[in-house]
Order: structure tokens, then sequence, then C-alpha cells
């Protein structure tokens, strides 16, 4: 068919057909971005007071021991998971309401891995099932020390602060140490595997009563009356042989050449309470080389090279093989040790101080042949 004069090209009909359809793509395009922005302001406007979904982040929260539903909701709002405290409480409300009683709905203290930008009431689901505490355990190995080794295990395990543990100790009546203790925990933090309660005082009683527990599983008072010796200087010992020895077989060696030495008015000259009198008094640390002038000076604390008797303290924390072998020294007439070997831990004892100075000269070249490590001297 002829096209008529004034008629548009078939060009012209492409370039309006396309023109039409770019208006319409901008168009939606446009509504679509408006839409994104309206629906997104929607979205912030909804989850002003609590989100909406699953949660993005995850996240560790420690809701403290003691801590009140407030306390949990700011402290869950802090960290992100929930967008707000007051909404969480009113959760918190209303589950009270549903059970009957507040009783029925009981905050949780521990440690829980929960989520960021979660709803209120997932929050509250998820804290009130036992399930999801985690469980913090801690291992305190025999012979361990407070300051220098159970302190920075405690403080590494859990959120506690160095604070805490000083407000805890200022107050040794309320840590359950046994009368002899003279309101000092070394010595009383038996070395086990613990699962940590959340308060200091919490984990410092719990270390303590098992000490305590242990105690009268070796009747050791009695015991100790039996020997002659009070329960204090009986720890004090078991301290010392944990420190000096780390086979068990050896233990009750070393406690009956310590009960000979004192019975002899001999100092007994033993590393481990002059190191820990040096890390007490000036926080030298313990595995530093003693200075032999400083082994002389009889006015330093704990120095049992020149001064006869027991430290006045416990050096280490005993576990119940050194407090059996205090309480059942051997049969001898040993004056001396010395751990030989610090690979096998061989320990030889003599009564005779010409043997003594041979087992040293051993020593000695142990050392030189093994470079000399951390236990040398």
């Amino acid at each position: 068919m002829a096209m008529r004069s004034g008629d548009p090209s078939p060009a012209q009909r492409v370039k309006s057909a396309v023109a039409v359809l770019v208006s319409l793509i901008v168009l939606v395009g446009g509504l679509g971005f408006v839409g994104a922005k309206v629906y997104g302001a929607y979205q912030d406007y909804t989850q002003r007071d609590d989100y909406v979904g699953d949660g993005a982040d995850t996240v560790e929260v420690v809701i403290p021991k003691d801590s009140t539903w407030q306390r949990a909701g700011d402290i869950l709002e802090a960290r992100g998971v929930i967008a707000s405290a007051a909404t969480f409480v009113d959760k918190v409300t209303a589950a009270q309401s549903a059970a009957g009683s507040a009783d029925k709905v009981v905050l949780q203290a521990g440690k829980f891995k929960m989520k960021t930008r979660w709803p209120a009431q997932t929050a509250l689901d998820y804290l009130l099932d036992p399930a999801h505490i985690e469980l913090v355990k801690v291992t305190l190995l025999e012979g361990w020390r407070w300051a220098d080794q159970i302190r920075p295990a405690l403080l590494k395990a859990t959120e506690l602060t160095s604070a805490d543990f000083d407000q805890a100790l200022a107050d040794p009546a309320g840590l359950g140490l046994p009368a002899y203790a003279n309101n000092q925990v070394e010595g009383f933090l038996f070395p086990d595997t613990y699962q940590m309660p959340e308060g200091a005082g919490d984990i410092l009683r719990q270390l303590i009563s098992n000490f305590n527990d242990k105690a009268a599983g070796l009747d050791l008072a009695n015991k100790a009356a039996a020997l002659g010796r009070s329960p204090r200087d009986v720890v004090i010992v078991a301290s010392i042989i944990e420190s000096e020895v780390n086979k068990a077989d050896d233990m009750p060696k070393v406690a009956r050449a310590i009960y000979n030495r004192l019975d002899q008015g001999m100092p007994l000259g033993v590393e481990s309470a002059f190191r820990y009198g040096r890390l007490m008094a000036s926080g030298t640390a313990y595995s530093d080389p003693i200075d032999a002038a400083a082994q002389q000076d009889s006015s330093l604390p704990y120095n049992v090279y020149t001064n006869p008797g027991l430290p006045a303290t416990p050096v280490s924390n005993p576990g119940q093989a050194a407090l059996r072998a205090a309480l059942s020294p051997a049969e001898g007439d040993w004056l001396y040790w010395v751990t030989v070997d610090l690979d096998t831990g061989e320990t030889k004892f003599t009564s005779d101080e010409a043997e003594f100075e041979d087992f040293r000269a051993q020593f000695q070249a142990w050392c030189a042949d093994h470079g000399n490590p951390t236990g040398c001297q």
C-alpha cells in the first residue's frame, strides 16, 4: 500500500516506540527505587522496637550473676541482639503472666552465643533454654601458684577482672577458708578441673571447698596432730613437696627429708620457697636465676637457705598426693634430695653431704648437656 503524505516513516515509528519503552523503564525503575526506599523506611519503622527474621551475625553475650531482666535487656540491646530493652522486658512480663508466676521464668547467668537483630521473643526463648549456656571449664595444675599461674588462668577463662578478684580476696572470711589458713588463699586452692561459676568469690569458694573436702577425706587435722605438726605446717610441707618433685613415689621421701631437717634445726635450703618469697616480695619472675649473694641474706622473706624452720606460708597449691605424702612420710634418714634429670624427674636421696654434692654435679652436667633449660640453676 502506498504511504500517505505526512505519515511517519517506519524508522520514525521505531524511534517513537523505543522512546515510549525507555520512558516506561525509567518510570518503573523510579517507582522501584521509591518503593525500595519506602519499604526500607517501613522496615526501619516496624523494627524500631523489635526485629523480625532469623538474625544476622553471631555475637557472644555474658549475663552476669544476679542480673535482673532489665539488666539483661540492656546488655542484649547494647550487643545488638535486640532492638529495644523495653520490648524485651515486655516479653518477659508476658511470659511471667502466662506462667502464672515470675519465679517460673528464671534468668540464667552465663555466657551465650546469640545473633544480632533477633526478635525479642527469640532472644528470651534462647536465654530460658539451659542447653544454650556455654560451660567454661578451667584446669588448675598441682603446684600452681596464685599470683602468677592460677589468677592469670582464671582471668583468661572468664569475663572477670583483677579488681573482681581483689574484691573477693578483701573478704577472706567469706571464702570458706579453714581457720589454720590465716585468711590466706595460697595453699588452699585445690588443683582440679572446674566448671566456672560467674563471680570471683564463687570461683574461689569452689576451689577452697574442694580443698576442705579433700582435707576431710585425708583426716588432715587428726593425722597432722599424730605427727606432732599443725594442719598449717602439713599444708606448707605439701606445697614444698609439690614444687620440688613431680613423681608421686618420691613425695613421701621428700616429706621425710623435710621433717628430718626440721627436727635437726637445719635450714631447708629449698629453691621453691626462696623463689616464691622473691616473687611475692618484688614480682621477680619465679624462673629467674637466683643470686648467690641473696641466698645469704637472712633478712629476705622465705630465705630458707639461711633461716631454719618452715616458710611463713604455703609456696604453692598442693594436690592430694603431696598432702598424703606430708601426712605419711616414708621411713629414712635422708636430708638431701636432687632431681638429676628434669625430663624423667629422676630424683636421688641421701643423708651424706658429700654424696649430695655429687648429685648436684650430676644435675649440672645434665643441664649443660641439654642447653640449660628452665629449671636449671
